[in-house]
């Protein structure tokens, strides 16, 4: 029999029950995902500095030429190519920041700075500061979804595979995951 109180439908008192696993578990498992959030993404910024260091020296030998781990023909992925892509700095691209100012910077920065702030926010324990509430960290997480569902859609749209790429939208996809769970269960242990 459905429960019709307090403005929520269930189909029984069980679908309520949010299993996630305990604290320790957690901050482990974000913090694995954060290291690799932030190794890929720093990654990405090397690549989009060595292509781009590609293009402006003319001096340069072909033999020499930069060659990304990421760029694999067998599949037909190549990241070097859409990191130069003009979504590859979307603080400019969105108009938020001035084209070429200090602050346009590439995505990949803003993924190292926001698998910082998940490693950072999983290994402190202090919940008195604004940055750590669940509910703050499940809005930062959902700016990064929102991110990785543009970029992965404009991906689909250009036929491309980057494979740096999709795994950061996979990593994103997983810590959204985990911040709604966490908000959620704590909410279910007030209501009980």
């Amino acid at each position: 029999m459905p429960l019709i109180a307090q403005g929520y439908v269930t189909a029984s008192p069980r679908a309520t029950n949010v299993r996630t696993p305990p604290p320790h578990i957690m901050a482990i498992n974000n913090s694995i995902l954060s290291i690799l959030g932030f190794i890929l993404s720093a990654y990405s910024v090397y690549v989009e500095h060595k292509v781009e260091q590609n293009l402006h020296d003319d001096n340069i030998n072909p033999d020499e030429e930069f060659r990304a781990l990421c760029d694999i023909d067998a599949i037909g992925a190549s990241c070097s190519a859409v990191f130069q892509l003009p979504e590859g700095k979307m603080l400019s691209f969105f108009g938020l920041v001035p084209k070429d100012s200090a602050l346009d910077i590439p995505n990949g920065i803003l993924g190292m700075l926001f698998y910082t702030y998940v490693f950072i926010r999983c290994n402190m324990r202090s919940s008195d500061l604004i940055l750590l509430d669940r509910r703050v960290n499940a809005v930062v997480c959902s700016l990064a979804l929102a991110s990785s569902v543009f970029l992965a859609r404009k991906l689909y749209i250009i036929k491309e595979i980057c494979v740096v790429c999709v795994t950061t939208h996979v990593l994103n996809t997983t810590v959204f995951c985990r911040a709604i769970l966490e908000v959620v269960k704590k909410q279910k242990d007030k209501v009980t």
